[in-house]
């Protein structure tokens, strides 16, 4: 999974329980109406091993790297609008936090550790929700709440370059899990990043990857009959 692919999954999520709210990540344009609230979800540096844990298939090596990075959901409401009488101005109750906390209750719940476990990811959910709302730079809300999880996913390379994509794992039934015992063939593929990185040629280098040798009629690494 790379980053892009988990930041629409979390957004996806955030927008499933606050439905009544704009969700969109900090940092990007976006138009709110003046009486929706706001989540902004803001992620932090990516922290992935060193030395991941390596799959030859077909004799192609994967790489598969643990990874986690914080994001921090922010929420900016108007609170509970509460009348006092006819004829005067609305009393706005704070509930941000409230409202925070109860998005933590439907983070920690059977439906979201079951959301989690068919996209493979997990999230770790803090004790400590805060209250910003002294710390509001918008004139358009009054309160702000603040939570930060942290995010668990695996970060996939492939191929001898560790550029090739995920299409290039073909399998027997078309699936999309890299990891099935139905792969049928490697077709090299290469697209390249945005920014610049990566190209067609890189498929050359494939074939200079090899899992064992022969020296003397020998094998220098023993294989079993499968």
């Amino acid at each position: 999974m790379t980053l892009s692919e988990l930041k629409k999954l979390l957004k996806q999520l955030t927008q499933m329980y606050f439905t009544g709210a704009t969700v969109t990540y900090a940092k990007q344009s976006f138009l709110a109406k003046p009486d929706s609230p706001l989540v902004t979800l803001t992620t932090g540096s990516v922290s992935r091993s060193r030395d991941p844990p390596v799959k030859i298939i077909e004799g192609t090596p994967v790489a598969f790297y643990p990874a986690s990075v914080p994001v921090q959901v922010d929420l900016f409401t108007h609170g509970q609008q509460t009348e006092i009488a006819p004829g005067y101005t609305p009393i706005a109750e704070n509930t941000a936090e409230d409202d925070m906390l109860a998005f933590e209750n439907f983070l920690n719940s059977p439906f979201v550790t079951q959301w989690c476990h068919q996209h493979d990811i997990a999230i770790v959910v803090p004790s400590t929700v805060q209250d910003l709302t002294g710390l509001i730079h918008d004139t358009n809300y009054e309160f702000r709440a603040m939570l930060e999880i942290a995010v668990y996913f695996t970060m996939v390379a492939v191929g001898f370059t560790g550029s090739l994509d995920m299409d290039s794992v073909k399998h027997a039934d078309g699936e999309d899990d890299i990891q099935a015992d139905d792969v049928i063939k490697i077709e090299p593929q290469v697209t390249p990043t945005p920014s610049g990185g990566g190209s067609s040629e890189m498929t050359a280098y494939e074939g200079d990857y090899f899992t064992n040798a022969e020296i003397n009629n020998r094998l220098v690494k023993e294989e079993k009959d499968t």
